[in-house]
């Protein structure tokens, strides 16, 4: 299932019985998660083909998140996530958010130093969760953004505030990630061997910076540092995106590593 965010696999739902949790509410989180930016409304045999469930379960599922305001219907009787569905996400964005106050100024200051589009990202499990993105405007900078904002989640193999974000954790818990990852093709350059991304992360922690050089998408290429302050809730990173038409890996590196690292302890 696609949570509506580029880069997150399809997964069947997979639930085990167990006595402290309720199924109910299992599926019915699991059907809020089957809508997405390219499939914003689904028919009732869509969701329950996604989910696994009859149809007749799934409509009764459905009508109560109606109900309760997470669901709404289109004039086909085609369900579409409400408004209510998104607060959840936009309070855990907000609440990250509050661990960096200083953030803000620190990525304006940079986007000016750079002239390209700045982000802040936390850890979500195998993705990097967008906390914060200021955009730039020079020739290509919109099309290497993606038309992605804020609360988007993108996979960590293959962007550069991913790969920076794995270099804060711990040998243990990197190859848990690591081993939890489904590595697809994304970009051109998409790293198609886990011990090879084992190899990217190596060297982005021995130079600070780690790059994407369009593994995310074909044109963009990106830049980012791990922010090192611990006791936060979990790893931040910071990245600048840019055309890959503008800038080899080379010109990249020797232009925004050190800005970028900058930023990044100041944070």
């Amino acid at each position: 299932m696609d949570s509506g965010y580029p880069g997150l696999p399809k997964q069947r739902l997979k639930l085990k019985p167990q006595h402290q949790t309720s199924r109910s509410l299992e599926y019915g989180v699991q059907l809020l998660a089957c809508f997405t930016a390219e499939q914003p409304a689904r028919q009732i045999s869509e969701l329950a083909d996604e989910v696994g469930l009859g149809r007749s379960t799934a409509h009764r599922y459905a009508k109560t998140l109606v109900a309760l305001g997470y669901l709404e219907q289109d004039r086909q009787s085609r369900y579409r996530l409400a408004l209510r569905a998104g607060r959840p996400g936009t309070a855990i964005v907000g609440t990250i958010r509050l661990e960096a106050p200083a953030a803000r100024t620190i990525l304006e200051d940079l986007r000016e130093q750079t002239g390209h589009t700045v982000t802040l990202a936390a850890l979500d499990g195998t993705h990097a969760l967008y906390l914060q993105r200021f955009y730039a405007h020079g020739t290509g900078q919109f099309e290497a953004d993606l038309q992605l904002g804020i609360g988007v989640r993108v996979p960590v193999y293959c962007t550069a505030i991913g790969k920076a974000l794995l270099t804060s954790l711990t040998e243990a818990e990197r190859r848990a990630v690591i081993a939890s990852v489904t590595l697809e093709r994304e970009g051109p350059n998409t790293v198609k061997t886990k011990r090879a991304l084992t190899e990217q992360l190596a060297q982005a922690r021995e130079e600070d910076v780690a790059i994407c050089d369009e593994e995310q998408a074909l044109g963009v290429r990106s830049i980012a540092a791990a922010i090192p302050h611990p006791g936060r809730s979990r790893p931040l990173a910071v990245s600048v995106t840019v055309p890959a038409r503008l800038y080899t890996v080379e010109a990249m590196l020797a232009r925004f590593a050190a800005p970028v690292r900058a930023a990044a302890k100041r944070i």
